[in-house]
């Protein structure tokens, strides 16, 4: 589709279009993870940069020096790519926050520091049904608020902030009805386009990318089927499939079947519900984005209502198999993959676990080809 790949390009571009902005006096401002509110960040009047790149074998090992190997290779790159000089817009930040969600996230945010890059912690309960946690993480924005304000000698009035929360509520709007026409049973995009969207909607500004999905949309709608009737519906779960990280859903689709929904804690827009805009917008921000999101797997208590979640979209989107996606040393995915394998083993739906380390060399490609080829044959024979 023509659209996505001038969102593509334009997503290329963004590194020169950032630092033009920050020549002309706009502050730029690095976040990583899906809990920091870019609403806050455009109603200061700055511009937000997600830091969210991944796929590649030499940025987790560019950091050895400073974590241990048996760290996420998605953590270890996103501090890699700055060392290796092959993120150009991490220099030029003004800041940069961090969600401090578990010991790997705290440990890259010692790095920001320690390489002096000017950076803001936000921590995240993981005991998320407490009262508690819910005040610390509000109190968290609520010090963002004054850091950005600082920063940027802008105001960020009530006013301000509603604008920014409608101008991204319309995208996660778009986004939700093109998932919607994943139900149909010739979907009209794939997940390997629609991961793609996802991050194309952080690199690229707010109201470009509502026109431009307000036409894919429109597209969509019209027909033109890309997957065959009979292709095997997939669902992708894990952790996160970062900014370049697309080997598995390109194999997963290229092999014969469609990835039909994700369950996906990072590198994917929260799109399912949008923040309200009457009343307190600080209050709202924080429930939408640590209370009414689906509990990510570092949430505890939380395996019923991700399990609940998951089984309502292989209902809802005929999902024929699943796919756990992880990442090497990602204990705490590999201890929810036990769940979920239960769970599928219970439904009697299919379960292919495949975990990396972002090496994709030619012979460790051929093997995870084959696997995901042998499962989606699997599945083909069980239909007949």
């Amino acid at each position: 589709m023509n659209i996505i790949e001038e969102l593509a390009q334009i997503a290329r571009t963004r590194p020169e279009t950032l630092k033009k902005r920050k020549e002309n006096g706009t502050k730029i401002i690095g976040y990583t993870g899906r809990f920091i509110p870019e609403e806050l960040i455009l109603a200061s009047g700055a511009t937000p940069y997600l830091i969210c790149r991944g796929g590649e074998p030499e940025p987790p090992d560019a950091v050895l020096p400073y974590m241990l190997r048996f760290m996420s290779p998605f953590v270890r790159a996103q501090i890699g790519y700055y060392l290796l000089g092959m993120d150009p817009v991490i220099p030029i930040l003004d800041a940069t926050v961090v969600q401090c969600s578990d010991c790997q996230m705290a440990r890259l945010a010692d790095l920001f520091e320690y390489f002096q890059l000017p950076t803001a912690r936000i921590g995240i309960p993981p005991d998320w049904k407490k009262t508690i946690s819910a005040d610390y993480y509000y109190r968290g924005l609520a010090r963002l608020r004054d850091t950005l304000e600082d920063l940027t000698g802008n105001k960020i009035s009530d006013g301000n902030l509603r604008e920014s929360i409608d101008r991204v509520n319309k995208v996660r709007d778009l986004l939700k009805k093109i998932n919607l026409l994943r139900k149909e049973q010739q979907p009209p995009i794939g997940g390997y386009d629609f991961i793609r969207l996802n991050h194309y909607s952080f690199y690229c500004d707010v109201d470009e990318v509502v026109e431009k999905f307000s036409n894919v949309y429109k597209q969509l709608k019209k027909g033109g089927r890309l997957f065959p009737e009979e292709a095997p519906r997939i669902l992708l779960a894990g952790h996160v499939v970062s900014v370049g990280d697309y080997v598995v859903p390109k194999l997963v689709e290229s092999s014969g079947a469609v990835i039909v929904a994700e369950v996906l804690d990072e590198g994917m827009r929260q799109y399912l519900r949008s923040v309200k805009t009457e009343g307190d917008l600080m209050r709202n921000l924080a429930e939408t984005y640590y209370l009414e999101r689906v509990p990510p797997s570092i949430f505890q208590p939380a395996w019923e209502e991700r399990m609940t979640f998951m089984k309502e979209l292989i209902a809802g989107f005929d999902v024929d198999g699943v796919i756990w996606y992880q990442l090497s040393f990602d204990e705490v995915y590999d201890m929810e993959s036990s769940v979920v394998s239960k769970v599928m083993d219970d439904m009697s739906i299919p379960l292919l676990k495949l975990e990396s380390s972002y090496e994709y060399a030619r012979e460790a490609t051929g093997p995870l080809a084959t696997r995901v080829e042998t499962f989606i044959k699997s599945i083909e024979r069980k239909r007949t």
